[in-house]
Formats: structure tokens, sequence, C-alpha cells
């Protein structure tokens, strides 16, 4: 009998709420993926910061990219957007983000927005 093969590495966005604190919610989303799987999350604290420390601790793959001086110069405050198109742009196939209020969100849900328009599967979690 052939050994069952292996789910490919995935490359996920991981983003949401600066307060986030939930560091169980996303380890246990965490968890479920692939062996060798490459959590890409922004420069910000709460649920960026928290998917980086926790995907390091279960050995995935953590690419933080941070705002550039273009993304300021660009968007000035808001260089959170050339930072979420930057990330949508690095390539991923899920984008997953903790935010208890996404319709209220300026970031999260700009990335969402993007994500979606890029055909990549979102999966919010509120709680």
């Amino acid at each position: 009998m052939a050994p069952e093969p292996r789910p490919r590495p995935l490359r996920i966005i991981v983003a949401g709420a600066v307060a986030w604190a939930d560091a169980d919610a996303i380890a246990r989303e965490l968890s479920r993926l692939p062996t060798g799987s490459t959590v890409i999350h922004g420069d910000s604290p709460g649920a960026d910061a928290l998917a980086g420390a926790v995907a390091a601790r279960l050995g995935l793959t953590v690419q933080a990219m941070t705002k550039s001086r273009e993304d300021r110069r660009r968007f000035g405050r808001g260089a959170w957007k050339g930072l979420n198109e930057r990330m949508i742009a690095a390539g991923a196939e899920l984008v997953l983000v903790f935010h208890p209020a996404i319709a209220d969100s300026r970031g999260s849900k700009h990335l969402v927005e993007l994500a979606l328009a890029a055909g990549i599967a979102v999966n919010v979690i509120d709680r």
C-alpha cells in the first residue's frame, strides 16, 4: 500500500486587528497548515506580530514584511496600503484575518478586498 501523499506547503498571509490578543485562535488556525508552509505578515502589533511568533513556534517559515519608504512616499500615514499591496503581490493562496469587527476596519478590510480581487481565498476569524 502506497503512503498517503503529504499536502503541499502553502503560502498564506496573516493579518488583523492591532488589538488582537488571542494567540490561541491564531495557533489553532496555523496548526492546520501543512508542514513547510510560509506565513507572511506585516509589521503591526497584535494579530500580525502574534502570527509571526506562533508560526515560528510551530516550525513554519515566517516572512515578515515592513512598510517601505516607497509605501510612505505614496500613501503617507496610510503606508499600510502599500504594505498590503506588496504582501498580496508576494503570492499567497490564503489570507487569514483576525479581526472582531472587519466592517469597521481600514487596514484589514483593505487587505481582504485586495485578496478577493486577486482571487485569493480569505478567512476572517472574529473570535
